[in-house]
């Protein structure tokens, strides 16, 4: 059986602990501190003035403190009440919470430049269309070919999960090789048809809606899209067919048309 900590035992294990303590009386006022802590308030630890531990003594588990050099370092802080006084716990924790800053950064990076959609890992991200499309209409522009955009963006009452990986196989089935399909922002699928006047866009469409029409009649709730679709014009860029493409799908969400042409 273990023997309890005798008063000199504890006393000299708390001065040694690598955690800055403080003790408060019960009035809030400061009553003893051990070797860490002094450590942690630096030359000031001679007179701590109560203006310099006010931020020590604030609430919450993670506090910000500034050191006597200005360095700021963040504190977790956890509080145990004893029998007449409290003992306060401080592990500084700054490196931690600096890595976890750098990890987060880094990862909003790495979303940033991925290509492919978080959800629909097959399909492309606004970002991944974007970055295909731009040769393809300097190709067009070029060549003077055909170069088609559609938007599709699915009735919000079917727009799941499952339905819309269902719909991304779809798109993928029934466009060819050369062809692009992604996703933006909204969740509004995006196809990139090369070679392909809007007149085959809109034959496409048909398509499409005829399968998403079969798609329906195993479902309790219609799987129904809207369209918008557009061909790359002279001067344009890959930034300004995709959101013209995408403002006739508005268009013919807005006029419950079904499909809207930008030219």
């Amino acid at each position: 059986m273990l023997n309890k900590l005798t008063l000199e035992q504890a006393t000299a294990l708390l001065d040694a602990s690598p955690l800055a303590t403080l003790l408060l009386d019960a009035d809030g006022s400061v009553h003893s501190y051990n070797a860490a802590f002094a450590a942690l308030l630096g030359e000031a630890a001679e007179a701590p003035a109560r203006e310099l531990l006010a931020p020590l003594l604030g609430e919450g588990t993670v506090i910000s403190w500034i050191m006597p050099d200005g360095d700021e370092r963040w504190l977790a802080v956890e509080s145990v009440p004893l029998e007449d006084c409290m003992a306060r716990f401080y592990q500084d924790v700054t490196e931690r919470l600096r890595l976890k800053q750098e990890r987060d950064s880094c990862s909003t990076e790495l979303q940033k430049q991925s290509l492919h959609d978080a959800t629909l890992t097959s399909l492309l991200n606004r970002h991944g269309i974007l970055v295909s499309l731009e040769p393809l209409v300097a190709r067009s522009r070029r060549y003077n070919s055909p170069l088609s955009v559609v938007a599709m963006g699915l009735d919000g009452t079917a727009a799941s999960d499952k339905t819309r990986m269902q719909v991304s196989y779809l798109l993928k089935d029934q466009t060819r090789w050369a062809d692009l399909v992604g996703c933006n922002h909204d969740g509004e699928f995006i196809l990139i048809l090369q070679e392909t006047s809007q007149d085959s866009a809109l034959l496409l469409v048909d398509k499409l809606s005829a399968h998403l029409k079969r798609m329906s009649e195993e479902r309790e709730v219609p799987v129904a899209a809207c369209y918008g679709v557009t061909q790359c014009q002279k001067n344009d860029n890959a930034e300004a067919i995709l959101e013209r493409a995408e403002g006739a799908l508005a268009e013919a969400r807005k006029n419950q048309s079904g499909t809207a042409i930008a030219v």
